[in-house]
């Protein structure tokens, strides 16, 4: 029988965009595959990877006849991601598309839940929360920071009040984590924005909002996700992170969330304490009483616990916070090395998304707001 025939036609595609991700694919799809049923398809879009994540793809698409033309690798030739969901969604053969990263591992039945979502709500996009988690660094080198990082995100202090992060209780919200969509939404808000480098998918719930639909998150859908393992690679990040946003505050005139003002208001603020100190010494307080604010905040701090789906679940070794709020390592509280590494990471998230912010609405002129429909990127 021909796998395009109504029997054996997917219901679900899952969009995976990614690009050298040897260390975490292979449970990224792992973790996908885990109660989906056959009625689901995986769409990998590779940017061009130079490891072995185009082999560990291959491997999982040849693995069992019950993976046959299941798991699909795409390319995209453009190496970025908003462009890599595009050309995935245009090849996606089932109704409903759900958005994928190959850094995270999924509860079971995850594309399922997501999809019984948009039918209960009636929601043009549904998804859960993202848990930050650091792996067993196994004398690597970085894990202690990786860890530092992880719990940074998971504090207000690192995620504002983005509720896709803090995951207190369900609703209709901004955005979600990932997300899965009808088919046809595209077809009538558009394709990602290709222009979007960062922050394409809230800026394409923004497009979904202004079209009069909504967005509905559910806290109990955790997908566990792997954050940088250095502060440097945290920095870059953060500093696309607040370009990215800066993007979407231009072509759409409005931010859509004190948090986004924050940062660039407190970099402003700090740069301008300092560059005056050569007149009026007594400026240079303010970094300094920003810098043993972190650190205060940091050692004093009960950070959450992992809810819902633990990482065993998904057969991986990972650092899971303590119950009661201590945090991590062997199960035992986080001890004020690490305390002080998040109070490193939340300066660097701060300062760089604020940085990166500024520079864009600076740079760039404002982007155009019209986009190509039926299936023309943006």
């Amino acid at each position: 029988m021909n796998d395009n025939s109504p029997v054996n036609r997917p219901v679900i595609s899952i969009v995976m965009p990614c690009l050298d991700e040897e260390r975490y694919i292979g449970r990224a799809i792992e973790s996908l595959l885990e109660g989906s049923g056959g009625d689901m398809e995986i769409l990998v879009v590779d940017g061009g990877s130079t490891d072995r994540t185009r082999e560990i793809v291959r491997r999982f698409a040849r693995r069992g006849s019950e993976n046959t033309g299941r798991i699909r690798l795409l390319d995209n030739s453009q190496r970025q991601t908003s462009a890599g969901l595009n050309a995935g969604i245009r090849e996606a053969r089932g109704a409903y598309i759900v958005r994928a990263d190959a850094h995270c591992v999924y509860p079971p039945g995850y594309a399922r839940r997501c999809v019984e979502l948009l039918e209960t709500t009636g929601a043009a996009n549904a998804g859960g929360i993202q848990v930050p988690i650091a792996e067993e660094s196994e004398g690597e080198r970085g894990g202690i920071v990786q860890e530092a990082i992880a719990l940074a995100m998971r504090h207000p202090l690192g995620a504002g009040n983005a509720r896709w992060r803090l995951g207190l209780r369900s609703g209709f919200v901004d955005t979600v984590y990932l997300g899965a969509f009808r088919r046809d939404l595209f077809d009538a808000v558009g394709f990602y924005d290709t222009e979007a480098i960062t922050n394409q998918d809230a800026e394409l719930n923004l497009r979904i909002s202004t079209a009069g639909m909504k967005v509905y998150l559910d806290h109990t859908i955790e997908v566990l996700h792997y954050p940088r393992r250095t502060l440097h690679e945290l920095a870059r990040q953060y500093v696309l992170y607040g370009r990215g946003r800066a993007y979407t505050a231009l072509k759409h005139r409005r931010l859509t969330s004190w948090r986004q003002a924050a940062p660039p208001l407190l970099l402003a603020g700090l740069t301008g304490s300092a560059s005056t100190a050569c007149w009026m010494p007594g400026l240079l307080l303010v970094p300094a009483a920003y810098a043993a604010a972190l650190a205060t905040v940091a050692l004093a701090a009960r950070f959450p616990e992992n809810r819902g789906v633990q990482a065993e679940e998904c057969g991986l070794k990972t650092k899971q916070p303590a119950p009661g709020g201590g945090g991590a390592r062997g199960g035992t509280r986080i001890g004020a090395r690490i305390r002080l590494l998040v109070a490193a990471a939340w300066a660097v998230m701060h300062l760089c998304w604020g940085a990166g912010f500024i520079w864009r609405m600076i740079a760039g002129k404002r982007p155009a707001r019209k986009f190509k429909r039926s299936g023309g990127a943006l």
